[in-house]
């Protein structure tokens, strides 16, 4: 039977496992300190080819008078021309390749928002789609030319909720969650067999947010998981918010301490009986013996890479240690891997490799190096579609030195996603992506929307009907390989009764009989009666998320669509900017959203980014605030829907969506910027754009599937650059 701690075990636990911490910390940081310029002589990796090397009409470096200097003198210098151009840029001095080669960052800035449609300003002379192109690929030219210019991995980051969550689960091979995560959109999981190709019919989606069933608990009495801070235009895994502070090292002291004692986590562990337990009459020497033999077996697994005698020289003493005065077995390797896993070697994604110490171990080392390389490999494999460690058979393919063939990254990537565990890629990078957690967050007003709010303690909001729905759509694109051009416009979702009567789908039609309405948690695979809320861009978690509690909001309906569709984000609005309900006087308070905004845009200091960002919006302005179907506003004036996308005219939620489908490659290319960020954990800067343009025209020639973009990313540059790379760059 486990023991509770003691304050005096607590206090000396403390103190040793910071100790721990301290100098394996530093030992870290010697390691990349001890960088040898010889790994830059080791083979690496081959990389993707080259988003150059196909482009035979691509122009030479050269020539930038005969491509930018002419685009510059159309389209730009009547704004740019000078210190005093608009918004402090200055594009007048740009006059050879010289000029843009120490400049690419800005002129990567000036390419998006050329191809974003936000410069030239609405009024101007526009280049044409060749004239675009012609600019892109030069520029995409000079970025592969100048490799120093790439920037990959290089910084170490924390572990982040779910992935530490995730690791611990895999780690002590448990069969469940040992953590209450009120992020879980879902907590069943019996429906998710992505192995079959196929997601069924009908699922239990049993949320955390509300159910009425039995709740689907973790381990009760372990700690929670600290909040990761939150990453404008990113993922929760981005390295530069994942840092590990004293106090937030102490919150997982006390995590790991409430895990390890906890009774039931001893009894789900797998791991349990072989780590912990006491052998009755075991003598002293022989219990040392079989604890530094468990913990050669475990550190591995804990740390993700090799380690050295040393390494495991701290942990077996530190038992040693404690076993000497508590003569526990039990409570010593307690002690013992609680140190580990409050170790920055645990809970940092490191990504460095050793030292060559030797020239004359320089054989033996490049084996080791390419070891190393393979163990990085299957940590960034497993992080990125399972969020998790890596499993067995990865640990065992990089130790096999097999990981980095091109055949068998994408055996892995194929392995991995008809694994239960890429489920972590839906509810992590889909939902991030997607911003589908913003809807809980949005009260619509009681008085002007009653039939949000549930009559009674039996029903939700429906609200968390939306998230499920869209959850439950990613996993069906993902699970099915199907084209990601559905995320734009698909015929088919998964609903509720409650979101059937939201959505006015006749369930006699859809299902054939009508499910009864308190039976939220059955999920019904439907076919959209039409085309008006196929895909993500009219689900009710959109349309509410992006709406006022009182009104629809084209702004930020049309903000969304630039971040999530285009990952072009607008700027943010200026400070001196009234809401647009003060901005109109009394005389025009009858005016519609759109006639407010028209107003609104007579500012010319507002012009600039409405005229981008309102017209995608007003494309669902059929949609209330609450996402129902609507053909008048309040005040009996017909909704206007209509709209243009860079010289595409549109009228309502469909046509615009064939508007955005008939220029695909550019959804395409920022869902593989999002995917990507996702992957490395860091924003992307324009160093990168020549690879991800690649890979977008791969995944086109691959019939836009799910499973082509995971792989393109897997055999990516990007995602295969070694650090020796980078340290040598810099």
């Amino acid at each position: 039977m486990l023991l509770n701690r003691n304050l005096k075990f607590a206090n000396l636990l403390t103190l040793r496992s910071f100790l721990v911490f301290a100098s394996l910390a530093v030992g870290m940081i010697l390691t990349i300190g001890q960088f040898s310029p010889a790994l830059a002589t080791l083979p690496l990796v081959a990389p993707a080819q080259s988003f150059i090397a196909d482009q035979k009409q691509t122009r030479t470096l050269e020539d930038f008078d005969q491509v930018g200097l002419p685009f510059l003198e159309n389209y730009c210098l009547d704004c740019h021309d000078g210190p005093d151009g608009e918004g402090g840029i200055d594009l007048s001095s740009y006059r050879k390749t010289e000029d843009v080669n120490g400049a690419l960052p800005i002129w990567g800035n000036v390419l998006r928002q050329i191809e974003s449609g936000r410069m030239p300003p609405e009024g101007n002379s526009r280049p044409t789609a060749d004239e675009i192109k012609t600019l892109s690929d030069w520029l995409m030219g000079a970025v592969t030319k100048q490799s120093s210019f790439y920037q990959g991995n290089s910084q170490i980051r924390r572990m982040n909720r779910t992935e530490y969550e995730n690791t611990i689960r895999d780690l002590f091979r448990m069969p469940r969650s040992c953590f209450n995560n009120n992020s879980k959109i879902i907590q069943t999981n019996d429906y998710f067999k992505p192995s079959t190709g196929k997601m069924p019919r009908h699922v239990l989606a049993v949320s955390c947010f509300w159910n009425s069933r039995e709740r689907y608990s973790d381990l009760p009495g372990v700690s929670t998981l600290p909040v990761d801070p939150p990453v404008e235009h990113g993922f929760a895994n981005d390295q530069s918010a994942l840092s590990l502070s004293p106090l937030l090292m102490e919150s997982y002291l006390e995590i790991s301490n409430s895990l390890l004692n906890n009774a039931e986590f001893a009894q789900l562990s797998h791991l349990w009986q072989s780590l912990f337990r006491a052998n009755d009459g075991e003598s002293r020497e022989n219990s040392i013996q079989r604890a530094k033999a468990q913990l050669e077996a475990f550190i591995p697994r804990a740390f993700r890479r090799r380690v050295s005698d040393a390494e495991i020289s701290v942990y077996s003493k530190l038992f040693q240690t404690e076993f000497e005065e508590s003569k526990s077995y039990t409570d010593s390797m307690i002690t013992t891997i609680s140190a580990v896993l409050i170790s920055p070697n645990f809970l940092f994604r490191h990504e460095f490799l050793p030292s060559l110490m030797d020239s004359s171990e320089y054989t033996e080392k490049v084996r080791d190096v390419e070891l190393e390389q393979n163990l990085k490999m299957a940590n960034r494999l497993s992080f990125f579609i399972w969020g998790s460690m890596p499993d067995d058979e990865l640990f065992q393919a990089a130790k096999e030195r097999r990981l980095l063939t091109d055949k068998q990254l994408r055996h892995q990537v194929n392995r991995m996603l008809d694994d239960p565990k890429c489920k972590s890629l839906a509810t992590e990078f889909g939902m991030q992506w997607l911003k589908v957690q913003d809807v809980a967050s949005v009260l619509p007003d009681k008085t002007l929307f009653p039939s949000y709010y549930f009559q009674s303690n039996q029903r939700p909001p429906p609200a968390i009907s939306m998230m499920i729905e869209q959850l439950l759509f990613f996993e069906s694109v993902m699970v099915e390989n199907r084209r990601i051009t559905e995320f734009i416009a698909s015929d088919y979702a998964y609903l509720n009764r409650q979101l059937m009567d939201w959505y006015s789908v006749d369930p006699e039609q859809a299902l054939g009989y009508s499910p009864p309405a308190e039976r939220f948690e059955d999920f019904f695979r439907i076919k959209w009666p039409n085309g008006h809320r196929g895909g993500v861009l009219s689900s009710g978690a959109m349309l509410i998320s992006t709406s006022t509690t009182t009104r629809t909001s084209p702004v930020y309906r049309g903000a969304w669509i630039l971040d999530v569709i285009y990952n072009s984000p607008p700027p943010p609005a200026p400070a001196n900017v009234p809401p647009l309900e003060e901005s109109s006087s009394d005389p025009v308070a009858n005016l519609t959203v759109r006639e407010k905004l028209a107003k609104h845009r007579e500012n010319e200091a507002c012009a600039t980014c409405h005229n981008v960002i309102d017209p995608p919006g007003f494309a669902f302005e059929m949609f209330d605030a609450v996402g129902k179907w609507r053909n008048t506003y309040p005040n009996g004036k017909k909704v206007d829907s209509s709209g243009e996308l860079r010289g595409d005219a549109f009228v309502g939620a469909e046509r615009f969506k064939n508007v955005v489908l008939r220029d695909k490659s550019r959804f395409v290319r920022a869902f593989v910027e999002h995917t990507m960020k996702y992957a490395l954990g860091r924003q992307l800067n324009f160093g990168d754009q020549p690879e991800i343009r690649r890979i977008a025209e791969s995944v086109a020639e691959q019939d836009f599937r799910f499973r082509a973009v995971i792989t393109e990313v897997v055999l990516s540059e990007l995602f295969r650059k070694h650090l020796e790379e980078i340290v040598e760059s810099e």
